[in-house]
């Protein structure tokens, strides 16, 4: 049976997010703004027959989906040299297990050559690719063998959809970099994790075009696991990270917008999450209610 915690806590998240009574401040106190660039693709790759990263269970194979994986990607430059990579930050949040040196290595080549017409931004040096930790994506990614038993080997299918949809997100944030003011909030968010000994800290980023003041994306850190579904899933599912950015773009894009389709770009990327579960009242069973051990 499917067992998790409902995702209204997620929500949550999200709406904390613009509510905090903590007043946001610029990134930059000065007349200087940055060049940023936002992307979004599509990264779901094999549904079926495939088995999860993230709780090593062989018999937790795909039969479904619940929530599309995507990549969102964040370009940062220093307006005053925009084809430095000494002063561009490249930030990935995908709604996978996590990233790898593989999988970095092959983004910045397949990025290499989408961009062969002009200079590519995002390299080695500069490049982050951060996996959300849902625990209900593909495995078989990543190129140590330890991660490789439950998966039975390196599945090229999803290797290769996590690579072409990071390197298309990266790239649409190179294409449409522009002068844009960053803004800081950081609170504390209680009401939805246990008083334990657990981060409450969340963190976020603002991203505003200069010119129109129209808001084109947000980055934010909040520590808890992508556990909401437990390991007798077999849907595919970003999980608590990727719902919460569902909403947030589709408060920001419009219901009118398909989802991943939208100018906004919202990413809940992970942080210090450690043994901090999502699931405060314990795992419950979706067709009884039951508490769900497993």
């Amino acid at each position: 049976m499917v067992a998790f915690k409902l995702f209204h806590a997620i929500g949550l998240i999200w709406i904390a997010t613009f509510v905090f009574p903590v007043d946001a401040v610029s990134i930059d106190d000065s007349d200087d703004f940055f060049l940023v660039g936002t992307g979004i693709y599509d990264i779901t790759g094999p549904i079926a027959d495939i088995n999860f990263m993230g709780y090593a269970m062989p018999q937790q194979t795909g039969h479904g989906l619940h929530l599309r994986l995507r990549s969102r990607a964040f370009v940062i430059s220093e307006a005053a040299a925009t084809n430095s990579t000494d002063t561009t930050i490249c930030f990935v949040s995908a709604d996978i297990g996590m990233g790898s040196d593989l999988l970095t290595f092959r983004v910045v080549e397949r990025l290499d050559d989408l961009l062969s017409e002009r200079k590519n931004l995002c390299k080695i040096e500069n490049l982050s690719i951060s996996g959300t930790h849902t625990h209900s994506g593909p495995a078989g990614f990543l190129q140590y063998v330890l991660y490789q038993f439950t998966s039975l080997g390196f599945v090229k299918e999803t290797f290769n959809t996590f690579v072409e949809g990071i390197a298309q997100s990266l790239l649409r944030a190179q294409l449409n970099m522009k002068e844009t003011d960053i803004m800081i909030n950081t609170g504390l968010l209680f009401g939805y994790e246990s008083e334990g000994d657990t981060d409450k800290t969340m963190l976020l980023l603002k991203f505003q075009a200069k010119d129109t003041k129209a808001d084109i994306g947000l980055l934010n850190w909040f520590a808890v696991h992508g556990t909401s579904m437990n390991n007798t899933n077999l849907l595919v599912s970003s999980d608590n990270k990727g719902y919460a950015s569902y909403l947030a773009e589709k408060h920001f894009n419009g219901n009118s917008t398909l989802p991943g389709r939208g100018d906004f770009v919202a990413a809940f990327a992970s942080t210090n999450l450690g043994d901090v579960s999502p699931n405060t009242a314990g795992a419950k069973c979706i067709d009884t209610g039951l508490p769900c051990d497993d």
